[in-house]
């Protein structure tokens, strides 16, 4: 039997009211007054223990989802001591998502997915036939394919989504989109994005025995299937193919965030991407170092402009413990494949700019903000003199970015970062790895396709496993 053929044991989940958030025929679960919001949580390491850092106390987790009993283990006593007295030490856990959809869909109102990312989009679009609200880890799909198949279901079932982008919630950033759409440093031809992490790796370690308590069948899902090494231990999953996107899947969705934003890049397809520069990893590693220019159309009231992308590592710098940490930021900046432009910045105007950032360059002044939208700094520092802050109309994330989205189901409204405005950003950042493995071309791109390379196009999809599909939208 096919994973997918449980869905019709979903049925339940339709007789609960149904609400509009802009879309027709839907049947998203509402949240009746005074109750909690039931929320399954899927893949449950670190990165799910950091979204759940603050507490919220209109929800229940009714389930956990991992196939490394470790994670479970790990999880488990973080919930009790964050909601005492719920009884999450009972709480029911499976190793496999097709498993509790079959099971408890009828019982779930909202999903937080924070798998490696080749396990993003299936559970999140079963989720969605099901009714169920989503919240997805960045980035939101491996693939530029998954990519509309998820802003495709979110519009058909009518449900609450929201992308993993947490700067999206910082009230810097909102200030800093004030900023950028009042004019105060004028039109924005040019944004140099740059990153400090190596996720990728020059050498393949060898075969290794499969962790106690690992199933390795279900960590894989949808990936071709292939021997368990080491290296795709905590993190480093996000430096191969087939489980992760290298450096800009891992940081160009919250490096980009603001400029999207910002320049309404949301509204637009890139008109191309060039891959300028890189530098190879071992074999079937993402590349050590990126360097990419996307360029977009003009927008209301916006000229055209280029994202100019740089990561990674420069050549004759070892990829060792020494260079990197664990998570495989560079230990120096002297490391980075760096623009040269912020080294220039900073000495012509004594500011440091940081290892990781955004720089826009308008045609009034500079402005930079840090990774996440939480720092920012006009250039020169002496230009915030002559310039009015801007009114306040963007609202203020008063709580989390994961509150939001709680709060978004409960007034069956959009989220501040969901798929309409997460699908454009990831796609661009997906491209990246469109070139990685296309290799150093310019491409013209139509939205969905590159139009002057048909071999490039093999990469924006993705090849399941059998019984890993994707279900149909």
């Amino acid at each position: 039997m096919r994973r997918r053929s449980f869905l019709g044991l979903a049925a339940a989940g339709a007789a609960l009211p149904w609400f509009n958030i802009g879309c027709s025929s839907v049947r998203a679960k509402t949240i009746v007054a005074g109750r909690r919001i039931r929320v399954a949580l899927i893949g449950c390491g670190l990165r799910m223990r950091q979204v759940l850092s603050t507490k919220c106390e209109d929800v229940d987790i009714v389930a956990i989802v991992d196939p490394d009993q470790r994670a479970l283990d790990a999880i488990r006593p973080s919930l009790c001591k964050r909601y005492p007295g719920r009884g999450y030490e009972k709480i029911p856990a499976f190793s496999d998502y097709h498993e509790l959809f079959a099971k408890m869909a009828d019982g779930i109102d909202a999903v937080i997915i924070a798998t490696n990312q080749q396990q993003h989009a299936l559970p999140a679009l079963l989720a969605m036939e099901c009714g169920i609200h989503v919240y997805v880890e960045k980035p939101i799909a491996y693939s530029i394919e998954e990519a509309d198949l998820l802003l495709k279901a979110a519009k058909k079932y009518g449900v609450v989504s929201q992308c993993g982008h947490h700067g999206h919630s910082s009230p810097i950033l909102a200030q800093i989109v004030e900023y950028i759409q009042s004019g105060a440093i004028g039109q924005v031809h040019d944004v140099w994005c740059y990153d400090d992490r190596i996720n990728s790796q020059a050498v393949v370690p060898p075969d290794a025995p499969v962790p106690e308590g690992m199933d390795w069948d279900k960590w894989v899902g949808p990936a071709a299937m292939r021997p368990y090494k080491t290296c795709y231990g905590p993190h480093q999953w996000y430096d191969w193919k087939g489980f992760g996107n290298g450096n800009i899947g891992n940081m160009g969705n919250h490096i980009m965030d603001a400029s999207f934003f910002a320049l309404k890049l949301d509204q637009v397809d890139p008109i191309s991407a060039e891959l300028l520069d890189q530098r190879e990893g071992a074999p079937g590693s993402w590349p050590l170092r990126q360097t990419i220019d996307f360029r977009f159309p003009a927008r209301e009231g916006m000229d055209p402009v280029t994202i100019h992308w740089w990561d990674g590592i420069k050549d004759g710098v070892p990829v060792d413990s020494a260079h990197q940490n664990k998570i495989g930021i560079a230990t120096k900046r002297e490391y980075q494949n760096l623009p040269p432009i912020v080294e220039e910045l900073e000495k012509k105007y004594n500011l440091p700019l940081g290892q990781v950032g955004t720089l826009w360059m308008g045609e009034k002044g500079i402005l930079w903000q840090n990774e996440f939208g939480s720092a920012m700094q006009f250039v020169p520092a002496s230009l915030k003199k002559g310039i009015q802050k801007p009114a306040q109309w963007l609202p203020r994330i008063k709580k989390s970015h994961v509150h939001e989205f709680f709060a978004a189901i409960r007034e069956g409204r959009r989220a501040n970062a969901d798929f309409r405005f997460g699908v454009p950003l990831v796609k661009t950042v997906l491209l990246g790895n469109v070139l990685a493995q296309t290799g150093k071309c310019k491409l013209e791109w139509d939205g969905h396709r590159a139009t002057n390379n048909e071999a490039a196009n093999a990469f924006t999809r993705t090849t399941y496993r059998p019984g890993w599909e994707l279900p149909a939208v």
